[in-house]
């Protein structure tokens, strides 16, 4: 009789858990129709009320047609630039703060930290710095962080030593002014020169002491070579290398040294001010602010409200009702 009733227990569980299966795919079933179905009826809702967007588009264009003349037009464009006293953050920052100046309008603050005249100040509409990225710490940029998605993602590397420099303008004849502000403003900050004061004199101290230590091995070389006769020998009154060890083992310390010579005197020569600018900002050619780039941005706002608008007419008597 258990053994039974085991079997019985058994079946019954069995029976439970395929209806279950049942009325789960019953229920997805009908949910799946219930969406298409809903789905079906938003389109042909849409359909019957189609003169609303189009309402929504003609004035969308009439809107972007009547902004692009009454505005403006300005330019945006993009300065690469390197950080060479120290890593970018401090840069950026202080950069940043020549961004807040231009959005407040601020040109007489903006052309005195520049160096430039108030009226071409007055033409910057904003600048604004951004990471690079790199996915893979493979030492290839993989973007220009310009949301800010990456700056606390450890998976991303942040590249520490360039960045870009995004400024809007409303006359593109005063990048070459800018540039020069940008340089301007940065050097003449105490903090940042007085690091990279410290960093040139840094870099002399390796660069003396590396030369010191290519002129000893040099000489330690040339010793070694004719006078250890370990590693000599004579052969008809010739001097001949039995051996190369020491010889590698000099020409590796060798090119090490010198790299770091020609890298410690690119530093000094090439990267000797607080920031370099890699690549200069490039001539805009058409506006960032045209007809088009206002359509985009209204489109949204105008097909919204045509929607909001049909939604309440057509269900206007139930709406009141409630």
């Amino acid at each position: 009789m258990p053994t039974n009733s085991q079997q019985n227990s058994s079946n019954h569980d069995e029976i439970d858990l395929l209806t279950l299966f049942a009325k789960l795919g019953e229920f997805i079933k009908k949910a799946v129709l219930g969406l298409i179905d809903l789905i079906g009826a938003v389109l042909v809702f849409l359909l019957r009320k189609w003169y609303y967007f189009l309402i929504a588009v003609i004035l969308t264009v009439a809107s972007a047609l009547v902004l692009n003349n009454i505005s403006e037009p300005y330019y945006n464009t993009d300065l690469v630039m390197r950080s060479n006293a120290t890593n970018n953050q401090p840069i950026m920052t202080s950069l940043n703060k020549l961004g807040e100046y231009a959005t407040q309008g601020n040109s007489v603050a903006l052309a005195s930290e520049l160096n430039m005249n108030p009226e071409d100040a007055s033409k910057i509409k904003g600048l604004e710095t951004f990471w690079y990225y790199d996915i893979g710490d493979d030492g290839i940029y993989d973007g220009i962080d310009i949301d800010g998605r990456y700056l606390s993602d450890t998976n991303i590397i942040k590249v520490e030593n360039e960045f870009v420099v995004r400024a809007a303008i409303k006359d593109p004849g005063i990048l070459d002014e800018i540039e020069e502000g940008l340089l301007h403003y940065l050097g003449s900050n105490p903090y940042l020169d007085a690091v990279n004061k410290q960093r040139l004199s840094d870099l002399e101290e390796r660069l003396n002491q590396t030369q010191y230590e290519i002129e000893k091995l040099d000489s330690l070389q040339k010793r070694e070579y004719y006078t250890n006769t370990d590693q000599l020998r004579q052969k008809e009154g010739q001097i001949v290398f039995t051996s190369e060890n020491i010889a590698q083992t000099y020409h590796n310390d060798m090119f090490r040294l010198l790299r770091l010579r020609l890298e410690y005197e690119r530093d000094l020569n090439i990267f000797h001010e607080v920031v370099t600018i890699r690549e200069g900002f490039t001539i805009p050619i058409k506006p960032d602010n045209g007809t088009i780039k206002y359509a985009k941005k209204l489109i949204w706002y105008y097909l919204g409200f045509a929607l909001m608008i049909s939604v309440i007419i057509s269900f206007r008597k139930k709406i009141w009702t409630h």
